[in-house]
């Protein structure tokens, strides 16, 4: 071993020592320190394991005690605390759906009510007066629109020209029938002055209507003038009471309307009984009902006389009839009770007492 390995100074122990004393020992201390450094390290790889296992379980145990204790903020609380506090959470949970069913219970009686209420409110008022009103009207819609289709050009055409109307005895052409005819049924209808027929004059100047003609035609014009407006607010309220009738009571509608028919054909049967058993009484009866001042009597030279004969309002009550049954008749096959109709509307009804009581609970 060279000189080197030994270590020099002036104060060393065995600065003095013969110098192969330590070439001797240096190999025994060699020896004994690689014998002993695999255990060493062992040891402290065992020491440091342990260490690190110890550390481990202290970090499981915290953090079970986290899950245990405050979950909600982070914060590590007794595990006792955090079932406090599930128990708490609980019995709020139970709180809220409890004041929600309650609500919910009072939200379904108000609409229960609410219902109720509706259901009521959709039965039909005045139900019996309602289809009175409707069934009134069919006669007298029927009535005056059957007069209206008399009144006319057409139908003054069809009487000069029909055989074995009577011919004017006076001189009347029936080229001046339909004229002066013409501007008699015009007047009744429009809303023309009475000059409308006092300055008609024939081809030589004569006054065709003397006053007295006149004055009765302009009350013949007032009282059509008023029929119609009262046949026509009639109707109107009428349709008034028809309004929801369909939906609130099926059927109704068509019964009126089916009776309405009936009775219009009852009253032109009762009519023309009383014109058969005496026409002259009853067109006598009628003007003085409807003109009461007296002034409808004339005489045979008249000219209302010569253009509009007895046999003329014969015809146009035969017309009138007619018409009458002819609607009639179109009412009650479209609104006769088959067994079908009966059915439906027997069923809307069901479905809508249905409706009703469901939402009256």
């Amino acid at each position: 071993m060279s000189s080197t390995s030994r270590p020099q100074g002036e104060d060393t122990p065995w600065a003095e020592s013969p110098e192969q004393d330590w070439d001797n020992l240096l190999p025994a201390v060699s020896q004994e320190a690689a014998t002993n450094a695999p255990e060493a390290r062992r040891s402290s790889d065992e020491r440091r394991a342990s260490e690190e296992q110890g550390a481990a379980g202290i970090r499981r145990d915290a953090a079970a005690a986290g899950r245990e204790g405050h979950r909600g903020n982070g914060l590590l609380e007794p595990a006792g605390h955090g079932e406090t506090t599930r128990q708490n959470k609980a019995q709020a949970q139970r709180g809220t759906e409890a004041q929600r069913g309650t609500e919910a219970q009072r939200g379904t009686e108000a609409r229960a009510t609410a219902a109720h209420d509706a259901a009521i409110e959709d039965r039909p008022r005045a139900l019996g007066l309602r289809r009175a009103l409707i069934t009134i009207a069919v006669p007298l819609a029927t009535l005056m629109l059957g007069v209206r289709a008399i009144a006319t050009p057409a139908f003054l055409w069809l009487e000069y020209h029909r055989p074995g109307f009577p011919k004017d005895s006076f001189g009347f052409s029936t080229d001046d029938r339909m004229t002066y005819g013409s501007y008699g049924l015009e007047y009744v209808l429009n809303t023309a002055p009475s000059r409308y027929l006092g300055d008609l004059t024939t081809p030589d100047g004569q006054s065709i209507f003397i006053p007295a003609e006149v004055s009765h035609m302009t009350d013949v014009k007032h009282v059509m003038l008023w029929a119609l407006v009262g046949v026509v607010l009639f109707c109107l309220l009428a349709l008034v009471g028809m309004k929801g009738l369909r939906r609130r009571a099926p059927g109704a509608i068509r019964k009126s309307i089916f009776w309405g028919a009936w009775l219009t054909l009852v009253v032109l049967v009762v009519l023309g009984i009383f014109g058969a058993l005496g026409w002259q009484a009853l067109f006598t009866g009628f003007h003085e009902v409807f003109f009461s001042g007296g002034n409808w009597a004339f005489r045979e030279s008249d000219s209302l006389i010569r253009l509009f004969p007895e046999q003329f309002w014969v015809d146009a009550a035969v017309g009138i009839a007619i018409f009458g049954v002819v609607v009639s008749a179109v009412l009650l096959i479209s609104t006769w009770p088959t067994a079908y109709r009966r059915q439906r509307a027997l069923k809307a009804a069901h479905d809508r007492q249905e409706i009703r009581d469901r939402l009256s609970r």
